[in-house]
């Protein structure tokens, strides 16, 4: 990889926030997020960030609109794009029936882990989502759970009543477990319940993969709201997500060098 540009761009189009970081070497250096609304008013809040140099920009989406707005402007200044998916994670094994179906973040996770953790690894990643990815050395990626992030039970309530105000899942919660307004008693179900839900499905993936490998997973929180979840022996990696980006794109470099 010695022909590969000393720093990457790597971009995250997520449902709800979009992050750019610098990669580094091995590491992820200087990121910095914007609600994915605002990017795609404004792409330049995030993008300016990358500069005027030619250095390339390396990305996954899950978010058709802004990926709209980034390709858009990459043209615009003359940046060349990389897109993580399915078929650019280069020798990445995928023991799924219907890859493209696959969330390019959780490809990116997944693709990080498998390069550069130990197997069996079970990856949580708390967004608009929590996603549960299952990883082994032999057949890569096996698949997971998708569940509702935290947000996401605050917002149903809301969306689906007529009397339930909107709450912040980061709104400050009661001491006690008994709320004494409409907002605490809904911030309380989301906090009380959302625990508990992440516990249950992990320890029942844990056993699968443990009795199918023969080996109990190593534990991966990704992302940055993964800090505030109750567990214990996890690893805790906040950038995997840019991270996987970086790796499939040098890995794609070193390809097409050698070929």
């Amino acid at each position: 990889m010695n022909d590969s540009p000393k720093k990457l761009f790597t971009i995250d189009l997520g449902n709800s926030t979009c992050r750019v970081g610098i990669f580094r070497g091995s590491r992820i250096s200087d990121d910095a997020f914007v609600d994915t609304d605002r990017f795609i008013d404004n792409p330049e809040i995030l993008l300016e960030r990358t500069g005027n140099g030619s250095s390339p920009l390396c990305y996954c989406s899950v978010c058709p609109p802004a990926e709209i707005e980034l390709v858009k402007w990459a043209i615009a200044s003359d940046k060349e794009l990389f897109c993580l998916t399915n078929r650019t994670c280069l020798d990445f094994p995928i023991a799924y029936p219907c890859p493209e179906e696959i969330g390019p973040d959780r490809i990116a996770n997944s693709f990080a882990v498998h390069r550069t953790s130990e197997l069996p690894a079970i990856v949580i990643d708390v967004g608009t989502a929590t996603t549960f990815d299952v990883v082994n050395e032999e057949d890569g990626y096996l698949g997971g759970v998708i569940a509702p992030g935290p947000q996401g039970f605050l917002d149903f309530l809301h969306q689906n009543t007529a009397l339930l105000p909107k709450v912040a899942y980061g709104s400050k919660a009661p001491e006690s477990p008994i709320g004494k307004t409409t907002s605490d008693a809904m911030l309380l179900g989301a906090r009380l319940g959302f625990g508990p839900m992440i516990t249950g499905i992990l320890n029942r993936l844990k056993k699968e993969v443990k009795e199918s490998c023969g080996k109990a997973p190593l534990v991966i929180l990704a992302g940055g709201a993964a800090r505030h979840l109750d567990l214990e022996n996890f690893k805790h990696r906040p950038f995997l997500t840019l991270e996987g980006i970086a790796l499939a794109y040098l890995e794609n470099t070193l390809t097409q060098v050698s070929s």
